[in-house]
């Protein structure tokens, strides 16, 4: 095991260094260190969280997720009574994440999709984990772009409630756990994702599909991919269900994570 000297001599001396040159690159990229707190990180990054310079970032971590001062200035309008338990859960499945790096010292993707000053944004996030010269994992960095996660990514800055689109006679008659789906299906999520997004299995998916909304648009049996279609033609993308604007993250690999 590697002291806390030597741990702090790796960083400062060959991970930020080499690090350095990317700070005012048009790229999303953090380095935490292995007290899973931001060291250094690129001015994209900083900005995209509400900071002018990357400087300001040194030290704060998801593990701080119940500062309400932090999410203040991180979240702004959106810290809200409403918002701010989801906020706090985001940051601690995040902050599990990232341990989950350092001890299966493997890489993480997931989407990120979170109100940052008023505004909800998609990342599709990368953690690589950084190792010593010893083997042991002393740091994450952080890789992120624009995700076109739903495919009309422009629709998620647009909170319509009680919306119904004419020609669309089956709308009205929908739950809201059916108007969830729609939504998701029309922006092209897969069963495995939706049930992730709505923290549900994928057999519940699966059900309310073939059971109750192939039914109620005229498609015989279960087909996921033809209900999609008509979840696209009707404009359900358009129409973001009010209990989805929301944080939340989606992991796209195979780990224990996934099901807590």
């Amino acid at each position: 095991m590697l002291t806390t000297d030597e741990k702090q001599d790796y960083l400062e001396n060959v991970i930020i260094p080499q690090f350095t040159p990317l700070i005012e690159q048009q790229i999303y990229s953090v380095i935490f260190d292995f007290n899973l707190a931001i060291r250094i990180c690129t001015t994209c990054s900083a900005n995209s969280i509400g900071f002018t310079t990357w400087q300001e970032t040194i030290g704060l971590s998801f593990g701080n997720h119940q500062d309400v001062d932090l999410g203040l200035e991180i979240f702004a309008a959106q810290y809200t009574e409403k918002f701010v338990e989801y906020i706090h859960q985001y940051s601690q499945k995040i902050y599990e994440v990232q341990k989950l790096v350092f001890t299966s010292k493997t890489v993480i993707s997931f989407i990120d999709l979170l109100p940052y000053k008023g505004h909800f944004q998609s990342y599709l996030v990368t953690y690589v984990p950084i190792f010593h010269p010893t083997g042991e994992v002393i740091a994450i960095q952080s890789y992120a772009t624009h995700s076109r996660f739903f495919s009309h990514h422009e629709y998620l800055n647009l909170l319509v409630e009680d919306k119904f689109e004419q020609g669309n006679p089956n709308l009205e008659k929908l739950t809201p756990r059916e108007s969830e789906i729609m939504f998701l299906l029309a922006n092209g999520l897969s069963q495995d994702l939706i049930a992730q997004t709505l923290k549900v299995s994928r057999s519940t998916i699966a059900n309310i599909i073939a059971n109750q909304l192939c039914a109620k648009f005229g498609i015989p049996g279960s087909n996921t991919k033809l209900l999609a279609q008509k979840a696209l033609k009707y404009e359900f993308h358009q129409t973001v269900p009010a209990s989805l604007y929301r944080p939340y993250i989606i992991l796209l690999d195979d780990n224990s994570l996934k099901n807590e």
